[in-house]
């Protein structure tokens, strides 16, 4: 490769090539956290909790089998009408866990999501409360997650329902 041809050559890759790590909001476009977000929403809930090493295949498998309406993927999870509040909370842990390995298994964007996103389903379908944030620091969670572009209206939805639950003063103790 001549020396002109480095100059257009896409920055992030030369940066991985010379071992020099760009800060994460840098590596992912909105179109690539889009695409990753679809794959989390798609993927089975069983087998990223398994691998994360949250939960045993045996209880997840009791878990998603015994709910109402099944459920395999994560979008079955966040979006269905009664979701089993254990699972919710197996969500939040495995999203909060993916913030502090060191191999992260989510970036930090889709990790933030899917914690604020199993939270607020506890709180919109359950009517529970499964984290001690307090309703502003929710509130400006729940606000971040429906603010990226790259976010599918089914879950900013849920969020807006969300939010409305801590403005009527329905979000139980902060």
């Amino acid at each position: 490769m001549a020396m002109r041809d480095i100059d257009k050559s896409d920055s992030r890759q030369l940066a991985e090539l010379m071992g020099i790590q760009a800060g994460e909001d840098e590596v992912w476009g909105q179109q690539e956290l889009a695409a990753m977000w679809q794959h989390q929403l798609s993927a089975p809930v069983e087998f990223d909790l398994t691998a994360g090493g949250v939960a045993s295949a045996e209880k997840l498998t009791t878990l998603t089998q015994t709910a109402r309406a099944p459920i395999n993927t994560f979008a079955d999870l966040l979006h269905h009408p009664d979701p089993p509040l254990e699972l919710l909370e197996l969500i939040k842990q495995f999203a909060k866990a993916s913030e502090t390995d060191p191999d992260r298994p989510l970036p930090h964007d889709i990790a933030s999501a899917l914690y604020f996103a199993s939270i607020c389903a506890a709180l919109t379908r359950q009517g529970e409360r499964i984290t001690k944030l307090d309703d502003d620091s929710l509130r400006r969670g729940f606000q971040w997650v429906m603010d990226q572009a790259w976010l599918e209206e089914r879950t900013r939805t849920l969020l807006r329902d969300g939010l409305a639950r801590i403005e009527c003063g329905e979000a139980g103790p902060g």
